[in-house]
């Protein structure tokens, strides 16, 4: 019995202590904008290999990538960034030394080309042991909601900027300033 009881505890620490991905990212953003998914692995355990997917759908465009240049340099040509509109891979294998406490993944920049009411962000990252066992780290979709312009707002600017310039165009003529 004390040795079930030891095996549920294991159990349960290995479920509350399970390799992560942590992402940050803002919950809502408007057409035009530029936001960051930055990428983070919370770590337990020795990770030899990894890979991570994003993938954005047709109102997002994937602008720049950065990666973790430690991770970069120690897997050498192990270590692969790919990036598309609207993807983005990185992967590596670590031969001699795997990583065995948190490490930063990437930094992703994505740009909101138009509006979508249901902007969804897909996820997926894994790794593996030295032994090449799967750990599976977090696979799933990230809600985005973007913002509706306000058009009233939008043509109310339009409107100003159009009289602003018959205003100055009339005060030229005028001989009144410029």
């Amino acid at each position: 019995m004390k040795y079930l009881k030891f095996l549920i505890f294991v159990f349960v620490l290995s479920c509350v202590y399970a390799t992560s991905l942590d992402i940050q990212m803002p919950s809502e953003v408007k057409v035009g904008d530029e936001f960051d998914i930055i990428l983070n692995v919370k770590n337990n355990q020795p990770i030899a290999g990894f890979e991570c997917s994003i993938t954005v759908p047709y109102n997002l465009k994937i602008v720049n990538f950065s990666g973790n240049s430690e991770i970069k340099k120690m897997a050498g040509k192990f270590y692969q960034e790919k990036i598309t509109d609207n993807g983005c891979i990185v992967k590596f294998a670590l031969f001699k030394n795997p990583i065995t406490t948190d490490f930063y993944v990437g930094k992703i920049t994505v740009k909101v080309l138009s509006y979508n009411d249901n902007t969804r962000i897909k996820i997926v990252s894994k790794g593996s042991d030295e032994e090449g066992n799967k750990i599976d780290i977090f696979s799933g979709d990230i809600q985005l909601k973007i913002k509706k312009e306000n058009n009233s707002e939008e043509k109310s600017k339009e409107t100003k900027g159009i009289l602003a310039a018959i205003i100055e165009f009339i005060k030229r003529l005028l001989g009144l300033g410029g």
